[in-house]
């Protein structure tokens, strides 16, 4: 029998504990101070009069969790501040800094030009404390050695259009930068390698066309919260998943064929008196029928039911015959009930998991559920074959919510567990527990774990 092979160290943390107490101990000093998290190498230098008087090194300057001890902004930019005094290794690869940047501006970019000069891979500004977006007078363009580039509340432009850099870049987040499409088609021209792009609450307007036509590794689109924004083109072949949250915008993505992942958390336009949601989501349902993975919100399901269309009611047409995974969140205002969600499960005969999120809701089933949505329900002879899983998060022991528990447990011939979380202000937000209902399900449907 052949020896196994050894197992490739990918990580310094990953080397067996025999090994590290063997090394000779200014050895393992350079590795933890150089390969280490700061974060690692700070909690050392506290226990350890060794690590206390050892040159800092690290190339992961990751600060994102230093208010997780409550400190001052006063304290936190004074031990950034000696971290980089007494920096003595000669690369820096991760930086990641959540600051309030008012009043510490030059220390701030002092830091970043650090960085610059130490060949940082991976950088992340964060200065969204401060409500206001930094200026840090940085072409972050024209850096050749940035493979992620995170920033949020700070400025970001390329001059011209032209960038100077970003040819290794993989990952582009922005936020609250100004986004226009000569931009766009500048970081698609240039960043060949890049694999996902996030654009949050960025100042843009009319439609955003994005060519990866040509890209070979681009998977991940992000875009959050941009309300100027009316219409959505996109020609991806390579795209495998799309998280959008905003107002329902016309998409087209007739030129996206490997998509396996939508998050689509739909967000109601109170503003427009006459605003209509349901046909632009239904105008842009094919883009979906194909994906493993979909999380939305209930302006998506309110589409399954039928409607007036040329002097007769009708209902969606679409299969999704791929979903393995499907997660609903419910928010009110919605007329949505039992028979939209089995509307749509109808459509998609391999769903396994389903998550129905009613933290911040409560069914209220009006008349059209009395009168005929719940006698078609008693009526339909519908089976799922292949759900296993459903979880109910936010349970509250409404009425509507144990006939959801009973329908899913009588209908989901392979289903083996059904979880069934409360709100954790339980006495505010739930009612008493329906025990003799809930016997009863169990009593029924011996087979299915019914957990609360």
């Amino acid at each position: 029998m052949s020896e196994p092979k050894n197992k490739k160290i990918k990580r310094i943390d990953e080397l067996p504990e025999d090994l590290t107490v063997e090394l000779p101990e200014h050895l393992v000093e350079y590795i933890i101070s150089t390969y280490f998290p700061i974060q690692y190498v700070l909690q050392n230098r506290v226990v350890s009069k060794t690590f206390r008087e050892a040159a800092i090194r690290s190339r992961d300057l990751d600060f994102g969790r230093i208010y997780s001890r409550r400190r001052s902004q006063s304290e936190v930019v004074h031990i950034i501040e000696e971290i980089f005094n007494q920096h003595k290794g000669s690369e820096i690869n991760r930086f990641v800094l959540i600051l309030n940047h008012i009043g510490v501006e030059d220390k701030v970019l002092s830091w970043v030009k650090t960085c610059l000069s130490k060949n940082i891979q991976e950088l992340t500004l964060n200065f969204s404390k401060s409500k206001k977006v930094m200026d840090l007078s940085v072409d972050f363009s024209a850096i050749e050695t940035l493979t992620v580039l995170n920033l949020r509340w700070c400025k970001f432009e390329i001059p011209n259009n032209t960038p100077k850099g970003l040819r290794l870049l993989r990952t582009l987040a922005l936020m609250k930068s100004n986004v226009t499409p000569e931009m766009i088609d500048a970081i698609f021209s240039n960043c060949i390698h890049l694999e996902t792009l996030e654009l949050t609450r960025c100042i843009t307007h009319g439609v955003l066309s994005i060519n990866a036509h040509n890209h070979k590794k681009f998977k991940e689109l992000v875009l959050y919260c941009m309300p100027n924004r009316l219409q959505i083109i996109l020609d991806a072949p390579t795209l495998e998943c799309y998280k959008y949250e905003g107002f329902v915008r016309i998409l087209d993505f007739s030129k996206v064929d490997a998509l396996k992942e939508a998050k689509l958390h739909y967000i109601q336009n109170y503003n427009w008196r006459y605003y209509d949601s349901s046909n632009m989501v239904l105008a842009n349902m094919v883009a979906y029928t194909g994906v493993h993975v979909l999380s939305t919100t209930n302006i998506f399901l309110e589409v399954f039911k039928e409607r007036y269309i040329e002097g007769e009611m009708r209902s969606p047409i679409f299969k999704f015959l791929n979903l393995k995974e499907f997660s609903i969140l419910f928010k009110a205002p919605n007329l949505c009930t039992l028979y939209h969600i089995s509307e749509f499960l109808k459509r998609s005969p391999k769903v396994e998991k389903v998550l129905i999120d009613i933290k911040e809701f409560t069914f209220e089933p009006g008349m059209l559920w009395i009168i005929h949505q719940m006698s078609y329900m008693e009526s339909s002879n519908c089976e799922f074959n292949s759900i296993k899983e459903v979880t109910i998060d936010g349970y509250k022991n409404h009425w509507h919510e144990l006939d959801i528990v009973e329908f899913f447990c009588g209908h989901a011939k392979s289903l083996k567990k059904l979880k069934l979380f409360m709100p954790k202000n339980i006495k505010k937000r739930a009612r008493g527990l329906d025990y003799a209902r809930l016997d009863y399900i169990r009593s029924r449907f011996p087979g299915v774990k019914v957990e609360v």
